[in-house]
C-alpha cells in the first residue's frame, strides 16, 4: 500500500509539472505582463507566444516589447506592418509576432524607423529574408539595382526574394514598396547624401512593376516630340480567364447565370472600375474594389486593383503559383458610345451625392458628443428599456432572468472579463465599419479615375474626379503643396501643370481658357452647388472672382460656351473645315490621353 501511495504521489507530481493548473498559468502570465483572462487552453497558448517573444527579444519600432502591448498600440504597429488590425488582442499579437519572426525582425524595424545606419539589422539573431541590411547598405543596394534597371530586385529587398515576383499582384508589390519606403524615406535616411535619389528609385521601381506596359511612345510628325498614346482597345487573351467575382455581402457569384441578363463584356466594365453593379440576390451595389475576387485555380480570395486587368498575376497563395490574366471581351463601338453617355451621367449624379455625404458627415461630427457622455446616455437608455443590450458587458435583456436593469448595472463589473470582451467586440465592429468605408471610398476614387480616362482624360472634364483621384493625379503630374487647398484650387494647379507639360498646342483663347462645350459641361449645371461649379470653372481654366454666387458662376460658364462656339464657327469658315472636325481636334489637343475609337 505504501508503495502504491508513493507511486501515486510520483504520478501526481509528474502530472502537475506537465500540466500546471489555471492559478499557476495566471501567475506566469502576470510575470510576463500579459492578460490573464480566458480558459486554460487560451492561457497556455498565450504563455507559449509570450515566452517565445521574450526569448527572441521581439520589439516594436518604438522599442516596446511585443508581448506586453495593449490593444491600441498593437493595432497601430500591426497596421503599419500590413497585418489586419481586426480581431482580439491575442489574434493580432500572435500574427504580429509571426510577422516579426518571418520577415523584418525587431531590430530591423527599429533601425529602419530611426534611420540609424550604424547598427546592423537582424531578426532574432539571424538575417531576415528581405531587409537584412543596415540603412546605408540598403541604400547602396537600391542604387546598384537601379543602375541595372532591376526594378523587381529593388522590391524584393522589401519583401524577400520568394515573396515578390513579376506576376505578383499590385497589392503584394505595394506592401513591399511600403516597407522599403518606410525605411528609406529621406526624413529617416538623413545620413545618406543620396537619400532622395534612393527614394526616387524605390518609387520608380514600384511604378514600373505595378503599371501595365500599355503606354507606347510615338514620334509626332509636327515637332518630333514624344507623346503618350492610348493603348489599343483589343489585346490577346492567351492565358487569361474570366475570374469569379462575388458579392461582399451574400458571397454569391456575380453575373454567372443567364437570369441576370448581363452581356459578357460587362466583365470588362467591372474589372476596369468604370461601372459598379448590383447583386442579383441581395441587390447590394459593389465594384471591383469592394467585390471578392477568387483565383481561377485554387479558389483563394486575392486583392485586386484595376491596374492588374492588363497583367498576368498570381493569387499570392503559397501552394498556388500559377499565373493568370483577366479575359477581355469584345465591345462594339455602339456600346462604347452609349457607355460614355451613361458613365458621364452617373458621375454627375455621384458628384452631388458625394458632396451631400461629406456635408452630413461634417454636421454629424460637429454634433457628436464625447465618449463619456455617449456611455452615460447609453446606460440611461438601457435603464429605460430603450436598449436591448447592456452598454457595459453586452448582455441581452432576455438573459437577465428576474434581475432588473438597475440591479444589473449596479453589479456589472469586469471581474469575469465580460466588459473588456464587449469593448473589444465594439472596437472590432467600429474597425470593420471603418475598413468598409475606406473600401467604398477607394471604389469611388477608382470609378471616377476610370471614367475620366475613358472619356478622354481632358482638362475640361477634370471636375468629375473625386478628392482621392485628384490626389493621385497630382502625384502623377508632380503637383505638390496641395494640402489644405480646396478642390477647385487643386484642379487649377493640375490644369496649369498639364498645360505646361503638354506637347501639343493648347486649344483655347489667349488667356489660357479651355473650350467650353456641351460635351465638357455637366448636364445638371443648374442643380450643382457653388463648390461643384467652381470645380467645373477651374477645369475649363475660368477664374471665378471671390464672393461669386451660383448664378454668377453659371453665367461665366455660359458666356465661355458662347465664346467657344463663336471661335469654332469663325475658325471653320476660314479653314473650310466642318465644325465637328474643329471640335474633335481642338477639344482633345491639351490632353496626354485620347481614346483611339475617336
Amino acid at each position: 500500500f505504501f508503495v502504491l501511495v508513493a507511486s501515486t504521489n510520483i504520478i501526481l507530481v509528474g502530472a502537475s509539472k506537465m500540466a500546471p493548473n489555471v492559478a499557476e498559468l495566471k501567475a506566469r502570465l502576470k510575470e510576463l505582463g500579459m492578460s490573464q483572462a480566458g480558459d486554460k487552453g487560451t492561457l497556455e497558448y498565450r504563455i507559449k507566444h509570450g515566452e517565445e517573444s521574450l526569448s527572441l527579444g521581439l520589439k516594436t519600432p518604438d522599442g516596446d516589447a511585443v508581448h506586453v502591448l495593449k490593444m491600441a498600440k498593437l493595432k497601430k504597429h500591426a497596421a503599419r506592418a500590413g497585418i489586419s488590425p481586426i480581431g482580439t488582442l491575442d489574434e493580432i499579437m500572435f500574427a504580429y509576432i509571426a510577422f516579426l519572426k518571418k520577415g523584418l525582425g525587431n531590430d530591423a524595424a527599429a533601425t529602419s524607423t530611426a534611420g540609424e545606419a550604424s547598427r546592423p539589422e537582424s531578426n532574432g539573431g539571424g538575417k531576415s529574408k528581405g531587409m537584412s541590411y543596415t540603412v546605408a547598405q540598403l541604400s547602396d543596394k537600391v542604387l546598384e539595382l537601379a543602375e541595372g534597371d532591376d526594378f523587381l530586385g529593388i522590391l524584393k529587398l522589401g519583401a524577400g526574394a520568394n515573396d515578390v515576383n513579376a506576376s505578383s499582384s499590385v497589392s503584394v508589390l505595394r506592401k513591399a514598396y511600403l516597407k522599403l519606403s518606410l525605411a528609406l524615406h529621406p526624413d529617416k535616411n538623413r545620413n545618406s547624401p543620396d537619400a532622395t535619389k534612393v527614394f526616387q528609385a524605390v518609387v520608380n521601381a514600384f511604378e514600373r512593376m505595378s503599371q501595365p506596359e500599355l503606354v507606347e511612345e510615338v514620334t509626332t510628325a509636327k515637332k518630333g516630340a514624344k507623346k503618350k498614346k492610348a493603348a489599343a482597345i483589343s489585346r490577346s487573351n492567351e492565358g487569361c480567364r474570366r475570374t469569379r467575382v462575388r458579392c461582399p455581402r451574400c458571397k454569391n457569384p456575380w453575373s454567372e447565370s443567364s437570369v441576370e441578363g448581363n452581356p459578357p463584356y460587362f466583365y470588362n466594365f467591372m474589372m476596369t472600375g468604370i461601372k459598379s453593379f448590383n447583386c442579383a440576390t441581395c441587390l447590394l451595389e459593389f465594384g471591383c474594389m469592394t467585390g471578392i475576387h477568387n483565383c481561377p485555380f485554387c479558389g483563394r480570395a486575392f486583392e485586386y486593383h484595376p491596374s492588374d486587368f492588363h497583367r498576368k498575376i498570381t493569387c499570392g497563395s503559397k501552394t498556388c503559383h500559377k499565373p493568370f490574366g483577366f479575359h477581355m471581351y469584345h465591345v462594339s463601338d455602339r456600346v462604347l458610345k452609349n457607355l460614355k453617355i451613361e458613365v458621364k451621367q452617373l458621375r454627375e449624379k455621384q458628384a452631388r451625392t458625394t458632396e451631400q455625404k461629406q456635408r452630413r458627415a461634417e454636421s454629424s461630427a460637429r454634433r457628436r458628443c464625447r465618449d463619456v457622455r455617449d456611455d452615460a446616455e447609453a446606460e440611461t437608455a438601457f435603464l429605460m428599456g430603450l436598449a436591448n443590450e447592456c452598454p457595459r458587458c453586452g448582455i441581452s435583456l432576455a438573459d437577465l432572468d428576474d434581475e432588473d436593469e438597475n440591479d444589473h448595472l449596479r453589479n456589472c463589473n469586469d471581474d469575469d472579463g465580460k466588459i473588456t470582451a464587449n469593448k473589444r467586440k465594439k472596437e472590432a465592429i467600429e474597425l470593420d465599419k471603418a475598413v468598409k468605408k475606406r473600401k467604398e471610398q477607394l471604389q469611388d476614387d477608382v470609378t471616377a479615375k476610370a471614367t475620366w480616362d475613358f472619356l478622354g482624360g481632358t482638362n475640361e472634364t477634370m471636375w468629375m474626379l473625386t478628392d482621392g483621384a485628384l490626389e493621385k493625379e497630382c502625384k502623377d503630374q508632380g503637383v505638390k503643396n496641395t494640402k489644405g487647398k480646396e478642390k477647385h484650387e487643386i484642379i487649377a494647379s493640375l490644369v496649369n501643370a498639364r498645360k505646361t507639360q503638354s506637347l501639343t498646342v493648347y486649344a483655347g483663347d489667349r488667356k489660357g481658357q479651355g473650350q467650353v462645350t456641351s460635351e465638357t459641361l455637366p448636364s445638371n449645371l443648374h442643380s450643382m452647388t457653388v463648390v461643384q461649379l467652381k470645380a467645373v470653372a477651374a477645369s475649363h481654366g475660368i477664374k471665378v472672382p471671390a464672393g461669386s454666387r451660383k448664378a454668377d458662376i453659371i453665367d461665366l460658364l455660359q458666356r465661355g460656351q458662347e465664346t467657344s462656339t463663336l471661335l469654332l464657327t469663325d475658325g471653320a469658315s476660314k479653314t473650310g473645315k466642318s465644325r465637328d472636325e474643329i471640335i474633335e481636334i481642338e477639344s482633345g489637343s491639351d490632353s496626354e490621353y485620347y481614346d483611339s475609337d475617336d
